[in-house]
């Protein structure tokens, strides 16, 4: 599929799209049929999706409410999904200033009619492949002003980038924060040289549908990310950063046939 229908189908109801497959397997709302038969067949290839993708969103809120100890009231997210369920405003403080965004037009709408009038928020329609969309924005100004010391999300999109994508993202992310910013995301740590049958079916799913997954490793990632540095406490599986061992990690790695290593989470630093 060409990128441009890929796109187009990101927004038609009559296709499944992988935001709305999320929503439903985190126990949404605002999906399809469509989604839902999807999400159903993913199910039937990955039956322990649904305990990863929930530790993706609970990865969110660990890193956040360690930033917010560290005094960061400022948060730039991307591919944030509907802000509902222990997203970023539902955690921080009163008066914390946060710019949501996402590809996904029909998310876009949904999501402000819940943010609703909170001048503190907004919720824009961005590519998080291309955030200078974003970054050069006035509603960026207007709910920041100059100030570009911030918390930037970036979780539960990487692997739906390639390569080259992801490391231009890294890149207009480092260039416009400012010393002091952090960038928190999670990605999968898979050799693509080393794909099982089993996760061959989830990407032909995903495949089929426009929105194609990419393996790397985490070293690969890192390499691509630079020169954002490792913060601490530095790279770990989803359920050790929180506090559940590695009982998923282990679970996810079985499941696939031994050769994939499972959800990761990491916070970086300018």
């Amino acid at each position: 599929m060409d990128n441009e229908n890929s796109l187009l189908s990101i927004a038609d109801p009559s296709r499944p799209n992988a935001g709305r497959i999320y929503d439903y397997l985190l126990g949404g709302h605002h999906n399809f049929e469509v989604d839902r038969q999807a999400a159903e067949h993913l199910l039937a290839i990955a039956p322990f999706m649904p305990k990863q993708l929930i530790m993706i969103r609970w990865f969110l809120g660990e890193a956040v409410r360690r930033l917010i100890e560290e005094g960061y009231d400022k948060f730039v997210d991307f591919a944030s999904g509907l802000p509902t369920m222990d997203h970023i405003h539902e955690m921080a403080p009163s008066g914390t200033r946060i710019l949501y965004s996402d590809i996904d037009p029909v998310t876009v709408e949904y999501a402000q009619e819940i943010i609703g009038s909170n001048p503190n928020i907004r919720f824009v329609e961005c590519d998080a492949g291309k955030p200078e969309t974003l970054l050069e924005s006035k509603v960026l100004e207007i709910l920041f002003g100059s100030d570009r010391k911030v918390a930037i999300g970036f979780n539960g999109i990487c692997y739906f980038l390639s390569d080259d994508v992801l490391a231009h993202s890294f890149k207009a992310l480092y260039q416009w924060a400012a010393p002091g910013s952090k960038l928190f995301l999670c990605d999968a740590d898979a050799d693509p040289e080393q794909t099982t049958d089993n996760l061959k079916l989830v990407f032909d799913l995903y495949a089929k549908i426009g929105q194609p997954i990419y393996n790397r490793t985490k070293e690969r990632l890192m390499e691509m990310a630079a020169p954002w540095q490792l913060d601490d406490p530095g790279l770990l599986s989803l359920d050790e950063w929180i506090g559940m061992g590695q009982s998923a990690r282990v679970e996810a790695v079985e499941a696939w046939g031994g050769s994939e290593k499972g959800f990761y989470g990491v916070i970086l630093k300018k």
